[in-house]
């Protein structure tokens, strides 16, 4: 494995995180409503920690400490709670494929906020293949046309949150590791996610607990493998591959609960995944372009 080129090493790892997170929106679709998203963000939280928490170590770095720029990473925790609770809220209510489908939209939304927060610059082209891609989404709702769920404005909601979460870590990572923002965001949310986990609290079964333990491995993997990817090689490499969290989870949906993406789903999704990578390659180059002069 270590003498394959890192582009197809990185493929491979973001091709792995779609397989994990399609699998993590499955188990979700399995207990369905049977606890409350505050309750499975919490113990998401306590098993991300426990899973990364040795990898933080071996990196020199320590459980218990302030790290520099505290508010940001505290930030960096508070969008992750909050794109979590509405990435359960969505998986459990509406086809998993939808949802990724959805979801797509988070580059376009993280370029967007990059350029208004961090003061990067996109051109007139970047900013077309944005809109463009979110036309995408109207495609995918077709509100007048049929009713927008809640589960699918969950979804999209979430992509907003992850974008916010996206835009601070490309703020830390100046200073700071992949693991290390990783791991201080999972460990603030815990302190953040227990008042509301308390309150709604529900005893789980040996078996759902066996479940929630199994989604949780499997969004933390899928959160390492996307980390470890984009680290081994440019995001206009990887980003094609992304796209496979959709046909992924459309297997997943229709293996295990019958259901299958209609047509405008699909075309919402193309269209939003070329302007997506048309955007996101677009950045790259002129980002390289400027380095080069």
């Amino acid at each position: 494995m270590k003498s394959l080129p890192g582009a197809v090493l990185g493929s491979l790892w973001m091709l792995s995180s779609c397989v994990f997170y399609a699998a993590a929106a499955s188990l979700v679709r399995e207990i369905g409503d049977s606890y409350t998203a505050y309750q499975m963000t919490l113990i998401r939280s306590v098993v991300a920690v426990a899973v990364l928490a040795p990898l933080y170590m071996r990196e020199g770095g320590k459980l218990f400490f302030i790290p520099e720029r505290f508010f940001m990473h505290f930030l960096t925790g508070l969008f992750t709670y909050l794109g979590i609770i509405f990435w359960f809220i969505a998986t459990a209510s509406m086809p998993i494929a939808d949802f990724f489908a959805l979801q797509f939209v988070t580059p376009l939304l993280t370029m967007a906020f990059a350029v208004i927060f961090l003061r990067e610059s996109a051109d007139a082209k970047s900013w077309i293949a944005a809109m463009i891609g979110f036309s995408g989404v109207l495609v995918i709702l077709r509100p007048g046309i049929i009713e927008i769920s809640f589960a699918a404005m969950a979804a999209l909601i979430s992509a907003v949150f992850y974008a916010s979460d996206n835009t601070v870590i490309k703020s830390l990572s100046k200073g700071a590791t992949a693991v290390m923002i990783v791991y201080y965001a999972h460990l603030l949310m815990i302190p953040i996610s227990v008042p509301l986990a308390i309150v709604t609290w529900k005893d789980p079964t040996l078996y759902d607990f066996g479940i929630i333990v199994a989604i949780c491995l499997c969004l933390t993997m899928a959160y390492l493998s996307v980390t470890k990817a984009i680290s081994l090689t440019i995001a206009r490499v990887v980003q094609p591959v992304n796209f496979m969290r959709m046909p992924i989870a459309a297997v997943f949906g229709w293996v295990l609960f019958s259901e299958f993406p209609d047509i405008w789903t699909w075309v919402g999704a193309v269209i939003i995944f070329c302007a997506t990578t048309y955007a996101v390659r677009r950045g790259t180059q002129n980002k390289e372009s400027k380095e080069a002069i």
